[in-house]
């Protein structure tokens, strides 16, 4: 397939996906996206000269990434989606988030704590992260996860929740590292950028780091929100480009950005203002550590880490593994 002809079936595929919202997105003028592109270019240039990218150049910066990253990078993470119900209203989300369910991963549901260790500790998992939805909101279901994979595979598995945070407080956050938590996320995007909850977490939890899509219109915010971060214990900033789905479609369409196509539509400036922040915190000597979290790098490692876990059990004798 020429470059043209994968081009169009990216558009055709991405079309059909978002359906009618499909016509309302904005998509760059030549101009527009030459700018972006030579932006982009010099940005990259300057960050290959002073920070670490990783793999195959799709994350940046790899320098001090956070345990759970780590161990994503390695191929070795399982995501339970703990319950589908969340407390927030983000534009962003990707997902409705109305109906509890039982847990899941992968597209398997266990509905039991120790079914899910099992699996955990079969397929060789070093590390775990229960999301949601709103783990919080379903508490005693996290806590009896989150023990259960630490009683079954002992300190072998990094165990991470990623939360909102609304529903944390002291207390909480102790039951939460008495389960065995060793990092909890926060998605401050969704408490308007605050970062008082958080702070309930930071010395009683082992690693708290903050994790959110980049938001464009908040890319000043969040530089002064980095030193801010800094100075109350948060040890890692993750930032994620923001994509479109047929759910926040309609919501994203409604803002003043740009569009790009490539296996789903992403935002063109949600990666600029991630890699300009990358570099704003080691120009400023801000001891946070910042990781962009590209698209790319979602779609290409984290589903290719998924298939290589399952050729042990579908390999047959006499075939050979490709990349």
């Amino acid at each position: 397939m020429s470059i043209a002809d994968r081009h169009n079936a990216l558009i055709s595929a991405n079309r059909e996906e978002y359906g009618r919202h499909y016509d309302f997105l904005e998509f760059p003028t030549p101009e527009q996206a030459t700018s972006a592109a030579l932006e982009r270019s010099e940005l990259l240039a300057w960050l290959e000269q002073h920070a670490e990218f990783g793999c195959h150049d799709t994350k940046v910066d790899c320098r001090r990434l956070s345990p759970g990253c780590q161990t994503c990078a390695t191929g070795g993470w399982s995501c339970l989606f703990i319950n589908g119900r969340c407390n927030a209203s983000c534009f962003y989300c990707p997902t409705s988030q109305d109906d509890t369910g039982d847990p899941l991963t992968n597209g398997i549901p266990f509905a039991s704590a120790e079914d899910y260790a099992e699996y955990v500790a079969l397929f060789g998992f070093t590390g775990a992260s229960i999301s949601g939805g709103e783990p919080l909101l379903t508490l005693d279901r996290t806590l009896a996860y989150l023990s259960a994979v630490r009683e079954r595979c002992g300190d072998t598995v990094h165990l991470w929740m990623y939360t909102n945070g609304t529903l944390l407080t002291r207390e909480i956050a102790a039951q939460l590292h008495s389960a065995g938590l060793n990092e909890i996320r926060f998605d401050i995007g969704a408490t308007n950028y605050l970062l008082d909850k958080l702070q309930l977490a930071v010395g009683i939890i082992r690693t708290v780091t903050v994790e959110i899509p980049t938001v464009p219109e908040e890319e000043e915010l969040l530089r002064g929100k980095m030193v801010e971060m800094a100075a109350i214990g948060v040890q890692h900033l993750n930032l994620h480009q923001l994509r479109l789905t047929p759910y926040n479609s309609r919501h994203l369409a409604n803002r003043p950005y740009t569009f790009v196509h490539g296996e789903n539509v992403t935002v063109l400036e949600s990666e600029l203002s991630a890699l300009r922040l990358v570099r704003h915190a080691i120009e400023q000597g801000i001891d946070l550590p910042v990781n962009y979290c590209s698209f790319p790098y979602k779609r290409r490692f984290q589903h290719a880490a998924a298939r290589r876990r399952g050729i042990p059990f579908v390999q047959a004798a006499g075939e050979t593994v490709t990349e």
